[in-house]
């Protein structure tokens, strides 16, 4: 993952006319979202009637330059929404320096919660993968710091959350239970939420034709997509190769945080294969099942893509996948 970097896209040439409208991108860039950004600036990057602005936020080497100590699951000394909003404000202020913004897309809300003044001068539209208090009940931890919603500090949280949500132009959820929770939890009126689900492009991710004579006679192959090894489950991936019947079973393990023991010989390791990747398209074609065995998750990019190529999906219902 790469230090917060702030950009034009290729379609922000100067000279442009002054006319178009110049939208700003800013995501919080920590598991999919990454991916998420990277398929909505393709498209967006090719519309001829926009100036767009991206800034990719990586917190999780800013978190340093304001102070975070300690490993993950320890809170920093700038509480993070404080944090997270200083990094956004400081890269719109470096994009503004070649005009204002017409609009903006925000990815999480924590983002740009403390931007009182930008929020109010630009129409904003905030895209996420959950909200607090529904990370709280599907116990996805991993994305937030455990909290108690009785606290005095998590009730004042929850209502600086809530005016966010209410002063967004409009909201959109990844999943329908982060809808509910927007409503139920936070009051926000339902024609003001709109559900979009991660996207792919189709254009990369086709299925291929699985019935050819190639494929007669090979070892069937399942692939696992999972940043995050462990959370995603990619060590019962390996343990499952392991097994003496699925010995003849190719097991292709996609993944940048690999740990533990060498895997058994049929367990392939990819630790360098980039979002989009035409090598990861391949793998995906190649393969009979994605298997995704993953202990919690919002949503999974991956399973979509997996889809996208005909592949038998097998997942676990946690958070968002259920949609």
């Amino acid at each position: 993952m790469t230090t917060a970097t702030a950009s034009m896209a290729p379609d922000a040439a100067p000279g442009d006319p002054a006319d178009r409208l110049r939208l700003l991108f800013a995501a919080y860039m920590a598991g999919g979202n990454a991916t998420i950004l990277a398929n909505l600036k393709e498209i967006i990057g090719t519309r001829q009637g926009v100036r767009s602005a991206w800034a990719p936020i990586d917190l999780d080497a800013e978190s340093q330059r304001y102070g975070r100590r300690g490993e993950w699951g320890t809170r920093a000394l700038i509480p993070g929404t404080v944090r997270n909003s200083m990094v956004t404000a400081r890269h719109i202020r470096e994009l503004e320096a070649d005009g204002a913004f017409d609009a903006a897309w925000f990815f999480q809300q924590t983002i740009c919660m403390f931007l009182w003044r930008f929020r109010r001068r630009v129409p904003h539209v905030i895209a996420m993968d959950g909200t607090p208090l529904w990370f709280a009940r599907h116990g996805l931890w991993y994305a937030t710091f455990k909290f108690d919603p009785s606290a005095l500090a998590e009730r004042i949280k929850y209502a600086l959350t809530r005016r966010v949500y209410h002063q967004a132009f409009h909201l959109l959820p990844l999943s329908t239970g982060v809808r509910d929770s927007l409503v139920e939890d936070y009051g926000v009126p339902p024609d003001r939420i709109t559900v979009v689900p991660p996207g792919v492009n189709v254009r990369k991710f086709t299925c291929p034709d699985r019935g050819g004579p190639e494929r007669s006679g090979r070892r069937p192959e399942v692939v696992f997509v999972g940043a995050d090894y462990e959370r995603k489950g990619g060590d019962l991936v390996v343990a499952l190769a392991a097994r003496p019947e699925l010995r003849d079973v190719v097991f292709h393990v996609v993944t940048r945080s690999f740990r533990g023991p060498t895997p058994p010989p049929n367990v392939r390791l990819h630790t360098d294969l980039s979002i989009n990747a035409s090598a990861l398209i391949r793998l995906y074609a190649d393969s009979d099942v994605f298997l995704l065995p993953t202990r919690q998750d919002a949503h999974s990019v991956a399973t979509i893509e997996a889809m996208a190529m005909g592949l038998p999906v097998v997942t676990t219902p946690t958070g968002g996948i259920v949609d």
